[in-house]
């Protein structure tokens, strides 16, 4: 009877070993793979800006004569301006309207100055302050219709180097029109009528039609 029940005991020992092994899960992990990282590098793009380097032309230093205002019909006359930063002398400049021409007497033209010469009309008013040439400026009779007037610094009349200062009005294409426009001082004509007085430079140097008011 004794033997039975200790039998009985291990037969209950090896049933509750067996059970318990089956019970034992083993979990497996599964490979951990580490995804790849990608950097990606952006380049630094550096600009880098010149400075703006703005050079101005010097206002040219001395004297400089220009022409400022033509007078038609009984008050014919020419006012020259010095726009210069020292005084200047007219003698050896030369009026042209081809093919005539005039030349100035010893004038001395402090900057800043105007001076005005008949043309030979009958009514001779200059502006207020300028210097008056007691003289007639023999380039003939100036029309309102149309005509020219030529300033230069020596009789060289044909060339662009001795221009100095030129304006044409009714039309183009007067006789010292080309020189000017060769020199660079000239573009298009002043758009004048039979009835115009007085054209007038509204800048100085006026180097084409538009800087010239007609009155």
């Amino acid at each position: 009877m004794r033997t039975r029940s200790v039998l009985l005991v291990l037969a209950l020992v090896a049933v509750a070993c067996g059970t318990a092994t089956e019970a034992t899960t083993t979990t497996e992990q599964e490979p951990t793979t580490p995804e790849p990282t990608t950097t990606t590098t952006v380049p630094v793009t550096t600009t880098t800006e010149a400075a703006a380097t703005t050079t101005e032309a010097a206002a040219p230093s001395g004297p400089q004569f220009v022409l400022t205002t033509i007078s038609f019909g009984a008050g014919s006359s020419v006012v020259i301006t010095n726009i210069g930063d020292e005084t200047g002398n007219l003698a050896g400049h030369f009026l042209c309207q081809r093919p005539s021409y005039y030349g100035f007497p010893d004038v001395e033209v402090p900057a800043g100055q105007s001076v005005a010469i008949s043309t030979g009309g009958n009514v001779f008013v200059p502006p207020p302050g300028a210097i008056v040439i007691d003289d007639t400026a023999t380039i003939g009779a100036l029309n309102a219709a149309g005509g020219e007037v030529g300033l230069y610094s020596s009789a060289n009349f044909g060339s662009s180097s001795a221009i100095l200062s030129y304006v044409e009005w009714g039309s183009a294409g007067h006789g010292r029109s080309d020189v000017a426009v060769q020199a660079g001082i000239w573009s298009g004509f002043v758009q004048t009528t039979g009835d115009s007085a007085v054209i007038s430079a509204n800048t100085a140097p006026a180097m084409r039609a538009s800087q010239w008011d007609v009155g």
